[in-house]
């Protein structure tokens, strides 16, 4: 069997510039085409391959490998994308390209209403549950670190969840009598070879290595290289021969003796070793805010015991504590969380300063786009001035042409920044029963949230100083 060589490969930066990256975008335009083309997925992957040894791996190249994948390998082809967005997202967030949070949002909820439509028209049947539960694991994953960072909901990732998940419900619920073990492949290993200038496809069901050509190599992306010794293997099996009966006996006393004894040290070490209150609240601190519970759970708690008779009291005054919040309650939060952090550890809290300012500053409303309104208010106001003041003077008038470049000047300072009033309006225009437009309801998210972060900043300027407070902590 030939021994195929692997090529590492890195995070990429801004591919724009490069031609594979310019006909990968016009390839895909296909696909919002009125006239509908083919897409030649194949050539979509191969481009993409070559992104990635030209430039390295960022999201948006890794989102349309994924689509290609999936379109080429059905669920096998998603997991193999997924892997990498996982890595990608998980390890890289802070150096990922594109740095615009809503650039980065639009890339995922995009590829996730492709991936959903994709799902829909798969072909599955009882042979395909390893790949679901990969897949529903691998998504998982993704929503728990964008939920950290608050963005779970406009990656619209988690309605694909639910989807594997629903899909697996449905293939185990099925008249099958016999399930596959599950394999799930651990490391991101990308499914083409490159030989030369070219691509080629693997086997989707896993051909024997003695298919490839002997200078064939294969591209592994790894998202925090570490240096490893050559042909190391991730998992070593060993077989250990089972033991006499005697033997086992006199180990299930033994393990029995130390159970009691490690028992007995661990409560009195604890007993000993009380946790400080001032540490308590500080892991609290860090813990996950509480959630609702889920149709589901409540059904079943509703079914298992009586609710206690304060019940509606303790909502009530659950209710009042969040209507007292403000609205920027989640950037104030998180800027005590990271002066904490700088005072108790300074040093090692530098990176991560650093990291929350460059996202906050992210996620706020530009400046430039704070001036549209007003300007093109002003620009009315003069006109208006101007009008009246002809009417004072006879023989005084202003031209069509003139008149017209004023508008045209006004109308762009109000499209430079459209309220999120007439966001919403656009919105309830929608015909009733059809689902919202995804797209406008990312926008508006993202312009709100905008607008909470930039209000933040203004009425708490000190947002900016928590670097140069923590310096000032260190001197």
């Amino acid at each position: 069997m030939n021994d195929i060589p692997t090529h590492k490969i890195k995070t990429g930066g801004d591919p724009r510039m490069l031609p594979d990256y310019a006909a990968l975008r016009e390839e895909l335009r296909k696909l919002t085409h009125p006239a509908r083309p083919d897409v030649s997925w194949q050539y979509v992957e191969k481009l993409c391959l070559s992104m990635f040894e030209q430039n390295g791996v960022e999201l948006q190249t890794a989102a349309w490998y994924t689509l290609a994948r999936t379109q080429l390998a059905g669920l096998f082809g998603l997991n193999e994308g997924l892997a990498i967005l996982e890595a990608l997202i998980s390890h890289q967030w802070g150096a990922l390209w594109p740095q615009p949070v809503h650039a980065r949002m639009e890339i995922l909820s995009s590829l996730s209403q492709r991936l959903q439509q994709r799902m829909r028209s798969l072909p599955l049947n009882y042979s395909d549950l390893s790949q679901l539960y990969r897949a529903e694991q691998l998504l998982t994953s993704l929503g728990e670190v964008l939920q950290r960072l608050e963005l779970k909901h406009l990656s619209q990732l988690d309605t694909l969840r639910t989807l594997m998940h629903n899909s697996a419900a449905r293939l185990e619920n099925s008249d099958n009598t016999t399930s596959t073990g599950l394999n799930i492949q651990s490391g991101i290993v990308l499914p083409t070879v490159m030989n030369g200038a070219t691509a080629a496809t693997r086997d989707l069901a896993g051909g024997p290595d003695e298919d490839m050509p002997d200078n064939a190599v294969k591209w592994v992306y790894v998202a925090q290289p570490e240096p490893q010794p050559e042909h190391q293997t991730n998992v070593e099996v060993q077989t250990v021969m089972p033991t006499s009966a005697k033997k086992w006996k006199s180990f299930s006393a033994g393990m029995c003796t130390m159970l009691i004894i490690s028992a007995a040290a661990v409560w009195s070490w604890q007993y000993l070793h009380r946790p400080d209150p001032l540490q308590a609240q500080l892991a609290a601190s860090l813990a996950p805010l509480p959630a609702p519970l889920t149709p589901e759970q409540i059904d079943a708690l509703r079914q298992q015991i009586p609710l206690p008779q304060d019940f509606i009291a303790q909502t009530q005054q659950q209710l009042a504590r969040l209507d007292k919040l403000p609205p920027d309650w989640t950037v104030v939060y998180s800027r005590q969380l990271v002066e904490q952090a700088g005072v108790l550890w300074p040093e090692q809290a530098k990176p991560l300063v650093q990291q929350w300012q460059q996202q906050l500053d992210a996620a706020a409303l530009p400046v430039e786009q704070l001036n549209g309104w007003y300007q093109g208010m002003t620009a009315l106001q003069k006109l208006s001035d101007r009008l009246n003041g002809l009417d004072e003077q006879k023989g005084k008038y202003m031209t069509v042409s003139e008149l017209k470049s004023i508008v045209f000047s006004v109308r762009q300072s109000f499209n430079q920044s459209i309220p999120a009033e007439e966001q919403l309006r656009v919105m309830s225009e929608s015909p009733a029963g059809v689902p919202l437009p995804a797209v406008a309801r990312v926008q508006l998210e993202m312009h709100l949230k905008q607008l909470i972060t930039r209000y933040a900043i203004l009425v708490q300027p000190e947002m900016h100083r928590i670097t140069d407070n923590k310096n000032n902590i260190d001197e």
